[in-house]
């Protein structure tokens, strides 16, 4: 339910067969019609499951589903949702929770990822009706429980960092229960909260929204606003608020705002309509002739189905109502949001609606996903909101009980896969890797529609792939600069048109280079070796810190190190047999782990390589503590921060840092892990393995070709040995004039 304080709690009852309705005045706090919070893992296709035998669906398909407790497990329930792209492409799914906003990674959308839960602000309540929106790299959150606007900088995001800039109060209460953000203006609306009207703040610095001013006339709990394009408000911008008297519920309806002069803010037009309840929430068409309404109470107060309202606005000034269209199902209609000719409605108990609205006034409903299968009915449970608007074709919903779901609609026309894997280098002269495409039926490739699109540090670029027969193909680069990374992906266009690209936005990448340089490395099995627990600051609890041990594996901690056929690793606290997953976690406050001071100078633009092991999300207060790992290239002397660690692969993952990205290489480098419990509850474990230090081998291998005949094979081999013991120019494979065994080490090296 997304109403603003206070609001309503409807009691229905049948009465010589008509549906009578109260509706009584309560507070945010009260009991809610709800399911109990869904205690479960992480559902995403890639692990398999049949999203079908959960959820029904038609047309839509579930890649991904977080239940709430799943993120946080204080978490009662979700609401709002909303998404972000950051500029490398990679796509982002926000969620309002009872206690805080997540941020999901959906790029990949089956293997979608938690990146970060940002708590509320101190000064705020729980609440289960929390907003979010963007603008440039920030984030917005409010709630009804108060705290004003919360600000996160969302910069670093694809490095897993999300900075909390703190609240903006002003503007009165500190209570909202929506708000709307002007991409082309630069601000942001404020609305509701208590019997708030809307307020007005400026993103001229987006790091610090500024209060301009308010409209009050009426209650507003929630809108649109448009840079209008046509008619006689061209170039103005108009605002659509959805709202009334007393909180909404006398005079219920939708008022069009001249809202571009701030200090002379005008209505120009007011619309309403038959069994008006509750005006709840708008969205305009694109071309701006048609706004489409919900309102969240007229189901239960006068006995209709679900039924959305078609207003025709080319006349601002006078509104009126076109037509209405209903999914035929007794729930309460909630957000809607429309892209291109598509209208993405959700409808509490019967999930996500999708319409097409190519004819305006007569919506036809598509394809439909069903989060609350138990039933379809009036009641404030279910899906609560979606965001459509990723560039991908990824579509988010958020659901009160069962948290977040990532879908892509329709079905998927070609699968792309990589029958030997994806390459994580490539041959400076021109590497290669195998593509697999599994059309679906009907479905074809449009002539040269098989595309590699790469780019090496310049524009994007695009060969064809060479087809090897039965859907197979080959990418091949063409010959690229070294050491480098190049960002690719593959692409095929269909005959129909669709364009299916995997990564469906960003790309994935590869070093370029003929192999890699060792300059450092210890894999921690003869020692501690200069290594050193313990810093100014730690705080943790005894059993926690640092050790250097043969792990004993809990579900939080490894059972084996990193290192193939190795046994040790450094783990913050060794388990004890027989006791909780949390008996020698980080406990209360932070443990520091420092590497011996290493030289990085040996090999040419030097790659600090280490195996890094992260677990924080369980205990009552899950993916709240974050582990930073700092760089000094002085011994120690000064560090610098390369990453703060708050995934939860639960695995070993090779963590890799380019040291000119953060400072000059010298021969006194150190990296530190700092592994932090800072909030109740939480568990954490880490571990650190296989430090090494490496560089990229741009020097060309000298051709074991020696015959020239295009194949490295056994005539090569005879015509080097019968070579052997002279000085001519075929035996002479590493140049320094003599043939020796050193030549037929390079040979072997080369061998094919």
């Amino acid at each position: 339910m997304q109403k603003g304080t206070p609001h309503i709690r409807l009691i229905a009852a049948l009465s010589l067969g008509c549906l009578v309705v109260c509706a009584a005045l309560a507070h945010e706090d009260d009991p809610k019609e709800q399911l109990p919070v869904f205690v479960g893992p992480i559902w995403r296709e890639a692990e398999g499951g049949v999203a079908g035998t959960t959820f029904p669906a038609s047309g839509i398909q579930l890649k991904a589903w977080f239940p709430v407790t799943a993120i946080s497990a204080a978490a009662t329930s979700a609401s709002d949702a909303w998404g972000y792209v950051s500029p490398s492409g990679r796509e982002y799914a926000i969620l309002g929770m009872s206690n805080g906003v997540a941020f999901v990674e959906v790029t990949t959308p089956a293997a979608s990822t938690l990146t970060k839960f940002m708590p509320k602000p101190a000064s705020a309540g729980d609440s289960m009706w929390r907003n979010m929106k963007t603008y440039q790299h920030y984030c917005y959150s409010v709630s009804e429980g108060g705290g004003g606007i919360q600000i996160f900088d969302l910069a670093d995001i694809d490095n897993g960092n999300i900075a909390d800039l703190g609240t903006v109060t002003t503007g009165g209460s500190a209570a909202t229960h929506t708000m709307i953000i002007n991409q082309q203006t630069g601000y942001l609306y404020r609305m509701g909260g208590g019997s708030n009207g809307v307020r007005v703040y400026s993103l001229a610095n987006p790091a610090l929204p500024a209060y301009v001013t308010s409209w009050s006339a009426k209650y507003t709990h929630d809108g649109a606003v448009f840079n209008w394009t046509t008619g006689p408000y061209e170039g103005r911008e108009i605002f659509f608020a959805c709202g009334g008297l007393n909180t909404g519920y006398t005079d219920t309806g939708m008022d069009i705002i001249d809202i571009t002069e701030k200090g002379n803010i005008v209505v120009i037009g007011r619309a309403t309509y038959p069994n008006a309840a509750y005006c709840h929430q708008v969205w305009i068409s694109p071309d701006l002739r048609y706004a489409y309404i919900n309102d969240e109470i007229d189901e239960a107060n006068f006995g209709i189905l679900c039924t959305t309202r078609i207003i025709d606005i080319s006349n601002l000034a006078a509104p009126f109502l076109a037509a209405t269209y209903t999914n035929g199902q007794v729930s309460v209609d909630h957000n809607l949001y429309i892209k291109g000719n598509d209208l993405y409605a959700s409808n509490y108990k019967s999930g996500l609606r999708i319409y097409d609205i190519t004819a305006r006034t007569a919506p036809v409903e598509r394809a439909w996903f069903d989060t609350y299968p138990s039933e379809n009915a009036i009641g404030y449970a279910g899906l609560w909101s979606n965001y459509p608007y990723f560039p991908s074709g990824t579509v988010v919903g958020s659901d009160i009980q069962s948290g977040l779901f990532v879908w892509t609609i329709g079905e998927n026309p070609l699968t792309i896969g990589y029958p030997n894997g994806l390459p994580a280098r490539v041959n400076p002269v021109g590497g290669s890797f195998a593509v697999s495409s599994q059309l679906a039926a009907g479905q074809s490739i449009a002539a040269g529609g098989a595309k590699l699109v790469f780019n090496n540090g310049g524009a994007d670029q695009m060969v064809p792939l060479s087809p090897n027969g039965a859907g197979l193909w080959n990418a091949q680069f063409p010959a690229l600069s070294c050491p480098s990374t190049v960002n690719f992906a593959v692409q095929f266009t269909l005959a129909s048109g669709t364009v299916v690209r995997d990564p469906a936005s960003g790309f994935k990448s590869a070093s370029v280079s003929y192999g890699e340089l060792n300059g450092f490395a210890d894999s921690m099995e003869t020692g501690t070796n200069g290594w050193t627990v313990g810093a100014t600051g730690d705080t943790a609890a005894a059993v926690g810190v640092w050790t250097l041990v043969d792990p004993i594996g809990t579900a939080a901690q490894p059972e084996n190190d990193a290192t193939l056929a190795g046994t040790m690793c450094w783990v913050t606290g060794q388990h004890v047999a027989g006791q909780s997953v949390g008996y020698s976690d980080v406990d209360g406050g932070v443990t520091t782990l420092t590497t011996p001071s290493f030289n990085a100078t040996s090999v040419s633009d030097p790659v600090v390589g280490v195996q890094v092991w992260y677990s924080n999300n369980q205990g009552s207060a899950p993916n709240l503590d974050s582990m930073p790992i700092l760089m000094s290239n002085n011994g120690g002397t000064t560090w610098s921060q390369v990453e703060l660690v708050n995934t939860n692969p639960n695995a070993w993952v090779e963590h890799r840092y380019r040291i000119a990205d953060f400072m000059a290489a010298t021969s006194s480098m150190c990296l530190r892990f700092q592994a932090r419990d800072l909030d109740a509850g939480s568990i954490v474990e880490a571990g650190v393995d296989d430090l090494r230090v490496f560089g990229y081998d741009c020097e060309a291998p000298r051709p074991a070709d020696i015959n020239g005949d295009g194949v490295v094979d056994g005539t090569d081999l005879t015509l080097i040995l019968s070579q052997w013991g002279s000085a001519g120019p075929g035996g002479d494979l590493n140049g320094d004039g003599t043939v020796n065994g050193a030549d037929l080490t390079v040979l072997f090296s080369d061998w094919g």
